[in-house]
């Protein structure tokens, strides 16, 4: 009888589907830290909205990244296999 831990696909094309998984996340993650490291045009003085402050844009980029590691390391660590 098959519990409801065991997967139908073999632990090769899971191992696959993981690190495909982890560089599309991956991949994407450097899209968002290229956006926010990309200088910005200078604002003009007088705006009416304020300009984001550098150290939380780079905050709102690392906590992801952790985020991401954590998660993938624990989902590599759940996998049946390993």
């Amino acid at each position: 009888m098959n519990s409801p831990s065991h997967s139908m696909l073999s632990p090769t094309l899971l191992t696959a589907l993981f690190w495909m998984a982890v560089a599309i996340c991956g991949v994407a993650q450097l899209f968002i830290m290229r956006a926010v490291f990309r200088t910005l045009p200078a604002a003009p003085t007088n705006s009416a909205v304020p300009a984001p402050r550098r150290w939380a844009e780079i905050v709102q980029v690392l906590l992801p990244i952790i985020g991401l590691v954590a998660l993938f390391y624990g989902a590599w660590r759940a996998m049946p296999f390993v």
